[in-house]
Order: C-alpha cells, then sequence, then structure tokens
C-alpha cells in the first residue's frame, strides 16, 4: 500500500494509490487539452443496462464522456453500447467501470471537483490507478515516485487526500533518541 522512500529532508510514505492518481489525473487533463486522449476500441462492442438515472447521467454528459475517451452510444431505453474506452482503462471490463465512474458521479463523493469534466477526469483516473496492496517491483516504485515528483501537486491526489507523509530527520532522530 506504501512505498518508503529517502529524501534530503528525511523519510517519506507515498500512497501508490493516491499517488498514481495524481499521475494519471494530469495525465489525462494535459491530453484533454490537446484533444488527444488516447482510446482503447473493443474488438467487439460491450452493452451495457443502465439504471435510469446513470443512462440520464449518460445522456446529459456524453460530450465529455466522449472528451475523456468513452465511445458510448445509446442502443434503445436504458440500453448503450460501448465502442471504447480510456486507454488508461483498457484492461477493465468496460461496462463495469463505466457503471463505477456512474455510480461515483451520482455519489457527488468528489468533494473538490466543480465542473463535470473534472469529476468524469477524476473518477476515470481513479479507476484506473494502481490499487491499495497492490504488489509492485521495486523498479515499478521508483518510476512510480519520479513521475509524481513530475506533477504540479504532487502533495495530494486529485480528491484531495495527502499522497505522501513526510517524516522529518529531527522526527526521526527524537523518536530513535539520538537528540
Amino acid at each position: 500500500m506504501y512505498i518508503v522512500a529517502e529524501g534530503p529532508d528525511g523519510l517519506y510514505l507515498i500512497d501508490q494509490h493516491a499517488a498514481h492518481e495524481r499521475i494519471l489525473y494530469e495525465k489525462l487533463t494535459a491530453q484533454r487539452a490537446t484533444a488527444d486522449v488516447p482510446q482503447q476500441r473493443l474488438l467487439e462492442p460491450v452493452l451495457v443496462e443502465l439504471a435510469p438515472g446513470h443512462a440520464a447521467l449518460i445522456d446529459a454528459e456524453l460530450d465529455i464522456l466522449t472528451e475523456v475517451g468513452f465511445d458510448i452510444e445509446p442502443f434503445g431505453g436504458a440500453t448503450y453500447r460501448i465502442r471504447g474506452v480510456p486507454d488508461m482503462l483498457g484492461q477493465t471490463n468496460p461496462a463495469q467501470a463505466l457503471v463505477d465512474i456512474l455510480v461515483e458521479m451520482a455519489d457527488g463523493a468528489i468533494p473538490l471537483a466543480k465542473e463535470t469534466h473534472e469529476k468524469i477526469a477524476i473518477t476515470v483516473c481513479k479507476r484506473a490507478s494502481i490499487k491499495g496492496g497492490q504488489v509492485l517491483s521495486p523498479e515499478e516504485m521508483k518510476e512510480l515516485v519520479r513521475q509524481l515528483e513530475k506533477t504540479t501537486a504532487p502533495r495530494t491526489c486529485p480528491h484531495g487526500r495527502p499522497t505522501m507523509v513526510q517524516l522529518s530527520m529531527a522526527q526521526l532522530a527524537r523518536e530513535f533518541c539520538r537528540v
């Protein structure tokens, strides 16, 4: 769940899920700004039957869903056909990913997002990010930390939760009775 890293100012505990969310969010935001969001086309379209509220949400936000890489079209009633998903969701079940995103959007569980496009982008990135408890190799951990360092807001995920906790050298010295 956590990456332990040493820096010049002390020790850092990094939440791998929150860190990856931040990285993906900034990447998706940059791609959206240039209208260049990679999409994973599905070999066979997937049909998904939605609750009426979720179907209404798709109808209202179809343009934004398209901007972040979804290719969805009505298929009659509350059924939709998914032809493509954002590339970062390429390895997930497309129907379940869409339903999860709609559920989170409908719940309003994204307090810092002011605009719908932010909510959708944050939710896509949450769904696509490394999960807590997922085993990473040392190389993957190093790369995650390097990418996090390059973000504009490395200390919080898009939801506003901390990505890391720092223990200063002074704190560590006190804890080990070295002062």
